[in-house]
């Protein structure tokens, strides 16, 4: 019960409070502070606040003031009361909401990087570029050569490139030549008309994408890690490393 009053709103002391004068019913300072076991100097202002919230009722007698329990039902008044209050919050937040978005993504020129790893991080961020990403755009990927021809790895690019397919997104891939025959096999023109790969004499551990301001940076030594950065200037930097290689390979 106490939980119940507590994820009301109510704290501790005017819980106590509240439940002695529920079996009081009606009564004066001294017999609540007994009952209760709060102290009288604290007593009048959590009286106070549940009369605020519509738990209790206060009045004079004699000049002596009483203070007098209602009806436990107030509280799904109070219930009522709380949601409206909420309701009110949400409306007033969805109607600043385009002013703090517009704030967040004039904001959003600063350079920022995580660190995800394993499968589940690449399909974090891969799921995020296909959603990103528009008919046309394009994806720049220069492909890691160690690692990279795991099974569970080489199925969840070909369900990533599918789904940039789906959209039409256009794929410019650099390769090792020595991955040519199973490149041309899984990312074959015929199957994929958006995708395009040339070759170079390129090894190494790292993959790289780099798409509108992201750069993703995926080492597959060992457990995979994976570098997420968003920024026009590195992406700009990757995107023109990528055309000299590109016009150099086959």
């Amino acid at each position: 019960m106490e939980q119940v009053l507590k994820e009301l709103g109510l704290s501790q002391s005017e819980i106590r409070v509240y439940l002695a004068l529920l079996e009081l019913r009606d009564s004066t300072r001294s017999d609540i502070v007994n009952k209760s076991g709060i102290a009288g100097s604290k007593v009048y202002d959590i009286l106070e606040k549940l009369k605020e919230k519509g738990l209790i009722s206060i009045y004079d007698q004699n000049r002596v003031r009483h203070f007098k329990s209602i009806n436990p039902k107030q509280i799904l008044n109070y219930v009522e009361g709380k949601r409206e209050e909420v309701n009110k919050i949400e409306q007033d937040v969805k109607s600043i909401l385009p002013t703090l978005l517009l704030k967040f993504t004039s904001s959003a020129k600063e350079q920022e990087v995580e660190l995800l790893s394993g499968l589940k991080g690449l399909e974090i961020l891969f799921r995020e570029q296909v959603e990103i990403l528009n008919e046309g755009d394009i994806c720049y990927v220069i492909g890691g050569t160690k690692g990279t021809e795991e099974e569970p790895i080489v199925a969840f690019f070909q369900k990533i490139h599918l789904l940039r397919e789906g959209k039409k997104i256009k794929t410019k891939m650099l390769y090792n030549l020595r991955q040519k025959i199973s490149t041309d096999r899984i990312y074959s023109s015929k199957k994929y008309p958006h995708t395009e790969t040339r070759y170079i004499k390129h090894t190494s551990p790292v993959a790289i994408n780099v798409y509108k301001d992201r750069t993703v940076i995926i080492i597959f030594s060992g457990a995979i890690t994976a570098i997420h950065i968003k920024s026009e200037d590195v992406a700009q930097s990757f995107k023109e490393y990528f055309e000299l290689l590109w016009k150099q390979a086959k």
